[in-house]
């Protein structure tokens, strides 16, 4: 998804100094300093980056004669840039006013200090143009831990989410759920229309926070683990050890647990405990299967020694 000159110019406050074209479109989250290029020099020129001026660049620009400087802006205005911002507020010289309205380019000004301006603003393009996906489950934040509850409807998802909600974890999103990939971390979040809503059969649509109170709610969550639930199967091949299970979402490889349902299970605290155990393998680096193997060698290392010392003493 891209984004345009015009939600940039309204999501930060910015002064329009000079409009350009409506609906410009920018897909590309670095930005550009322009000190080489009003130097003269554009060998290499990322001309389709957001172009910033901060305090150098206007420093440059004060100190050249008003002649080389209108010539070096109007080279730099020919080409087809998104926009120029200017930052700290400052004033910008009349060349570069003049050089925006004859070429049509967007000329912007803000008062932040242009680090800031620049980290903000590359992370918002970065988030706006990221790849997105909507799928079927409930998002909840689980001691800390993203856990994403897949399974076909009326499996039991919401019901266990409730239980969730009541042993004090948060909720993301339920039934539908939106999904970025940002640098290879994928994020979900609520459609804003039903954020904070969730729909129980045989109660209908029920208000999280007027239940459990805001506390309970949570904007955006990192997607950390999936837990898909399914009915049990007698022939299923179900996990005992806890061996890895990955699923693929927007291109990155999430950890999946498949938790068979039936009668009698409490999927609620199955659910937690594969949070806080997911939690404690990141956090240690070891699965229970290493551990396991580790205990096997070592009491078949014990035994060995055990039938040497034997046969030791019967010597």
């Amino acid at each position: 998804m891209a984004v345009t000159v015009e939600k940039i110019i309204k999501e930060f406050d910015m002064e329009v100094l000079v409009k350009g074209p409506e609906n410009d479109v920018i897909n590309i989250t670095d930005v550009n300093r322009p000190g080489l290029q009003l130097a003269g020099f554009y060998n290499y020129f990322s001309r389709k980056r957001i172009q910033v001026i901060g305090q150098g660049e206007w420093s440059f620009l004060d100190e050249l004669i008003p002649e080389l400087r209108k010539k070096r802006l109007g080279r730099f205005m020919r080409y087809n840039i998104p926009c120029l911002v200017i930052t700290r507020g400052l004033e910008p010289h009349q060349e570069i006013v003049d050089a925006a309205k004859t070429y049509k380019r967007w000329l912007l000004r803000t008062k932040e200090s242009t680090t800031n301006f620049i980290s903000k603003l590359t992370l918002y393009i970065a988030n706006a143009t990221a790849p997105e996906t909507r799928m079927h489950g409930v998002l909840v934040d689980i001691y800390g831990m993203g856990v994403f509850i897949t399974g076909e409807s009326g499996i039991g998802k919401s019901e266990a989410t409730l239980e969730l909600l009541k042993r004090g974890h948060r909720l993301v999103a339920d039934d539908a759920v939106d999904i970025r990939e940002v640098d290879g971390i994928l994020r979900g979040r609520s459609p804003e229309i039903t954020f904070g809503m969730m729909e129980v059969r045989g109660l209908g649509i029920i208000d999280v926070s007027a239940l459990f109170g805001l506390s309970t709610m949570v904007r955006n969550k990192r997607l950390d683990i999936i837990i898909h639930l399914e009915h049990w199967r007698d022939d299923g091949d179900y996990d005992r050890l806890g061996m890895d299970e990955y699923q693929e979402i927007l291109g990155v490889k999430v950890k999946k647990i498949t938790v068979p349902v039936r009668s009698g299970r409490n999927i609620s605290i199955i659910i937690e405990a594969a949070a806080a155990n997911y939690r404690h393998q990141r956090v240690t680096k070891v699965s229970p299967a290493e551990v396991i193997d580790q205990r096997m060698r070592e009491v078949a290392t014990r035994d060995k020694l055990g039938e040497y010392s034997v046969m030791v003493d019967l010597d």
